[in-house]
């Protein structure tokens, strides 16, 4: 798809805003930014969803179902969503807003973890919550080829990191996994980390080298628990990647990818030309449109 006007306006404006995170003091400042961004959204995704929380053992995670929804919730189909933003950052309403649109579209039931976040709660803190989600829809009774599972940036990481639990745990896998521009490889040794440099128009590599230091919290990069990408995909369940050309995190989900077929699993992949990180969330972006319509195809093909 070429790129519209609107993106490049977009990515013309981040450029502008662009600004290395660093400090402890710029990290509460992204916050109150996100927090104020957040607040346009507030009831967004009421308008199509009912919206209730479920108590996990350090967190709650949000349950939305359609306004119309009348089926048996535990024979129903579940989209579990692991948000983005860095490990370290949380925009509730926005993630909210995007998951109501694609239960509204498949007819599913949306499930959205609010998992501790870095630095307070440093690795494994966010991988323990997105894991106990998972098993809270299987102690339910939800069969795991009702659940998919989608990630976005940080989240598709915890995506990698929740699929090799569930492999470790002897669990059922789940009937599909997505992700976004996604996260996972804390050695940051994808040649998309240098080749991109000054070409994203979201994140400059240094901001990266802090979000480590705050989530890692002194763990071995190479670890697989630690950087899910290093992990063996074999058993993961079918795959779909995304993630834009000229992004810092791109190689991430080629190299993602590139593993899952080596494994033997059912792969998809786009690589878009010229857009932002995580563009998906960009609701005025008619590429983010067309991306979640993809999403969409993707899991229902695998229900």
């Amino acid at each position: 798809m070429k790129q519209s006007i609107r993106s490049r306006l977009l990515n013309f404006v981040l450029r502008l805003i662009r600004r290395p995170i660093r400090n402890h003091g710029q990290l509460m400042a992204l916050r109150r930014r996100f927090a104020k961004l957040d607040e346009r959204l507030v009831g967004n995704a009421e308008r199509l969803c009912r919206i209730s929380q479920v108590d996990l053992s350090h967190c709650q995670t949000d349950v939305l179902q359609t306004i119309d929804f009348s089926d048996d919730p535990i024979k129903a189909k579940h989209v579990l969503l692991f948000h983005g933003g860095a490990y370290c950052l949380r925009s509730p309403n926005t993630y909210r807003s995007m998951l109501a649109g694609i239960c509204n579209n498949l007819g599913a039931i949306g499930v959205l973890p609010d998992y501790r976040l870095a630095p307070e709660h440093p690795h494994p803190a966010a991988i323990e919550d997105c894991f106990e989600s998972y098993k809270m829809l299987l102690d339910k009774g939800v069969a795991a080829d009702h659940i998919a599972l989608l990630g976005d940036s940080a989240g598709g990481g915890l995506v990698l990191s929740i699929l090799a639990k569930i492999r470790e745990e002897n669990l059922p896998m789940p009937t599909s996994a997505s992700l976004f521009s996604p996260a996972g490889d804390w050695t940051l040794s994808g040649a998309s980390l240098f080749q991109n440099e000054g070409r994203d128009p979201m994140f400059r590599l240094s901001s990266f080298l802090f979000f480590r230091s705050l989530y890692l919290g002194g763990h071995d990069t190479t670890d697989p628990a630690v950087s899910p990408l290093l992990a063996s995909f074999s058993g993961y369940p079918p795959m779909y990647f995304t993630a834009s050309e000229t992004e810092l995190l791109r190689d991430v989900a080629i190299v993602g990818a590139e593993k899952a077929r080596e494994a033997g699993v059912t792969v998809e992949i786009d690589i878009w030309p010229g857009q932002c990180h995580d563009m998906q969330l960009m609701s005025i972006l008619p590429e983010s449109k067309v991306a979640l319509n993809k999403l969409c195809e993707f899991i229902a093909l695998h229900w």
